[in-house]
């Protein structure tokens, strides 16, 4: 039995070694191997697929969140608006500031983070206190565009600065009335995208950039990544070392052609699935009207979730969970003080999302091989539920559990 990939890099590689060839003879020929051409000709061919001014390449993603974050202005003693349900750079990058993370539940259906549930926070820390967040990182979870008309809309009221955590959102964005899309990551102050090899654009390593569309804050950016430098040996201020190296540059330079393709690939792999799948058990991601996901991920949601697991490893189908532990409970946030129940959305989804294959060259025998699986998985699961309904007709209600 052939094995099914849950991101088969080999293929894709394969797809694009000619192109990465040559962009990585140009670098060699150049010795430029820290900034130069190929980080510069990046820089330029990404911001014009975004449609925005500006894209500084940096060292990975959680280095494009930080440098964004204290570009903006974010340092000791601020608090910064995020969701629980993300992976830990979100939370890390604001930490990395001095700055406090805050979470704010998510959305049942989208699950990024909830425009209601983020004003009834900031409305109810208004009459409690003096002291309001002042920023906001909303998260494009799994490649879907959170909702940013109602997000913007609320943080200008509140006065919130938006750094849009596009790491997982290559691509997504939002279909306007004159049918073209506005990109994912470009609607805040800056938008931070990871390079991280899996991502839907992803380099042979670590690599990041940010995007913006103020010009103050990119010359900040490529100053705070580049030690502070302002010329060879003058500093500004203390920096990072956060560039992107130029053989990442020519590898994302390959990719980048082939992005919206890709993107296109994945798209009908989730039309196929959502057409293949049950949806009595399974809750499928959905799209939004106006919305378009890069479908970085495709997470079903199932209380069945550990019996589907073990289904698709056991016939060879690899598969994740993202996440299984939300932020507020990992140990590296204990000083917020949160306790299991008080984001109960995210803490129902790392209990309940199941990540199926989902990559640009993910076939649809594969597809259906997957959804066959998963089938035959609820099968199985409907019998324990309904032997579970039988014992309890026949039986004696059970003692009340002691408190």
């Amino acid at each position: 039995m052939r094995q099914i990939k849950f991101v088969d890099l080999a293929a894709q590689n394969a797809e694009i070694q000619s192109d990465v060839e040559r962009e990585l003879a140009q670098v060699h020929s150049g010795c430029a191997y820290v900034g130069g051409v190929a980080v510069e000709a990046f820089e330029r061919e990404f911001a014009q697929f975004l449609g925005v001014r500006h894209a500084i390449g940096v060292s990975s993603g959680t280095d494009a969140l930080r440098l964004a974050l204290i570009a903006a202005g974010i340092g000791p003693g601020d608090q910064v608006i995020t969701t629980p349900m993300t992976f830990i750079a979100t939370a890390a990058a604001i930490h990395q500031t001095g700055a406090r993370p805050v979470f704010v539940d998510v959305d049942p259906e989208t699950c990024n983070i909830s425009p209601r549930g983020l004003r009834r926070y900031l409305e109810r820390r208004a009459k409690t206190t003096a002291r309001s967040p002042r920023a906001m990182v909303p998260v494009h979870l799994y490649g879907l565009p959170a909702a940013m008309d109602e997000i913007e809309t609320i943080a200008r009221e509140f006065g919130l600065k938006i750094i849009e955590d596009a790491c997982q959102a290559h691509g997504a964005g939002w279909r306007g009335t004159d049918g073209r899309t506005v990109m994912a990551g470009t609607r805040g102050l800056a938008g931070c995208f990871s390079f991280y090899p899996g991502k839907n654009l992803g380099a042979w390593g670590e690599a990041g950039a940010v995007v913006t569309n103020d010009d103050e804050l990119a010359d900040r950016i490529r100053m705070l990544r580049d030690h502070g430098r302002i010329s060879h040996y003058a500093h500004q201020e203390f920096g990072y070392n956060a560039r992107l190296d130029a053989i990442q540059a020519g590898v994302l330079r390959a990719k980048l052609g082939h992005l919206a393709e890709w993107n296109e690939r994945r798209r009908k792999a989730a039309r196929l699935y959502r057409k293949l799948l049950d949806r009595e058990i399974l809750k499928l991601p959905e799209e939004p009207d106006g919305a378009v996901s890069a479908y970085h991920l495709f997470v079903v949601r199932t209380a069945a979730r550990d019996l589907i697991r073990e289904a698709l490893i056991r016939n060879e189908i690899q598969c994740g969970i993202h996440y299984p532990v939300p932020l507020h409970l990992q140990p590296a946030c204990r000083e917020l003080g949160h306790s299991p129940g008080d984001f109960p959305v995210a803490e129902s989804l790392a209990d309940t999302a199941l990540s199926l294959p989902m990559h640009p060259h993910l076939t649809e025998t594969e597809v259906a091989r997957v959804a066959q699986t998963v089938h035959d998985a609820l099968a199985g699961y409907r019998e324990l539920l309904a032997g579970g309904l039988r014992r309890t007709a026949t039986s004696s209600p059970p003692p009340p559990r002691r408190r």
